[in-house]
């Protein structure tokens, strides 16, 4: 995948982020290095087609950024507020992105035939699985950003794939783990 341009995107969370309390950043270089470039770090562990699932999508990270540069990927974005999701199906309607934005807690959905699965920091990993997992079709993956002092999560179902370092972001030279689960 190459470089993706969320400029707009980036200008709709900058344009409702008070309103909606989405972020305290009002710089898009800072929101785009804190955010967008973080987001598009999983990209390489991801499927080109399929299913994807972002739990608690917020303003939309790393759902959003992804669903950009990864065309082939349907987007289901789930996010318990409903203004947040409102702001979310807006987003979708003005890029024009395959998506659906529910506003629900994930666990009181229907399965959804998801075939990976990706969350920023809703809660920690081993619970964040057993929310994926009534959604997940067979060999589905989570790729999940993990604390840097986490275990190994070991939940009914999921296999450690593979674990991995990208920048974070942040400061020059801090990396962030990323950890890639299989199911059944």
């Amino acid at each position: 995948m190459g470089s993706v341009d969320c400029q707009a995107y980036v200008a709709e969370v900058l344009k409702f982020r008070r309103a909606l309390n989405l972020t305290s950043i009002s710089d898009a270089g800072l929101f785009t290095e804190r955010f967008i470039k973080p987001s598009l770090a999983l990209a390489a562990w991801l499927p080109d087609q399929g299913r994807l699932l972002d739990i608690g999508s917020g303003m939309g990270v790393p759902g959003i950024p992804l669903l950009m540069g990864m065309p082939g990927l349907q987007g289901v974005l789930v996010e318990r507020r409903k203004k947040r999701a409102e702001f979310l199906r807006h987003v979708i309607r003005t890029l024009g992105l395959n998506a659906v934005a529910y506003d629900a807690d994930v666990r009181e959905l229907e399965p959804l035939g998801i075939d990976v699965c990706v969350a920023r920091a809703v809660t920690d990993e081993g619970a964040l699985l057993r929310m994926c997992t009534p959604h997940m079709v067979d060999g589905g993956r989570a790729v999940l950003p993990v604390p840097r002092d986490s275990s190994v999560a070991s939940i009914s179902g999921w296999s450690l794939e593979a674990e991995h370092w990208v920048a974070s972001g942040g400061e020059k030279g801090d990396e962030q783990r990323i950890r890639c689960y299989r199911y059944a």
